[in-house]
């Protein structure tokens, strides 16, 4: 590349400065996910504060409840992706014939 001296510190200075961009953009990313994770833990726990004020039962069989449909649904959804894997590959075994 015959690029002048002067113009290549400047791409350097560009590529240097987008990559403490970039960098501080992946941190903040970490960052909103981090605090995504705790808003919803501090929210699912208000609402199981309610609903066992209102239920009149412990605040820990609410959440032995809500552990218990947490998981439910994660078995729930590993079964169903399961069963389409399965199904997509004995489809995908059958041979294809020539038409014409």
């Amino acid at each position: 590349m015959n690029a002048e001296p002067g113009r290549e510190a400047e791409l350097d200075a560009v590529v240097d400065a987008l990559r403490l961009v970039m960098r501080e953009h992946e941190e903040n990313l970490r960052e909103i996910d981090r605090l995504s994770e705790v808003s919803f833990r501090l929210w699912l726990s208000s609402v199981a504060d309610r609903i066992a004020a209102a239920a009149g039962v412990s605040l820990a069989r609410v959440h032995a409840l809500i552990g218990d449909l947490a998981s439910i649904a994660v078995n729930a959804f590993a079964t169903g992706k399961r069963s389409y894997q399965e199904a997509y590959r004995k489809a995908r075994r059958i041979p294809r014939t020539s038409t014409g």
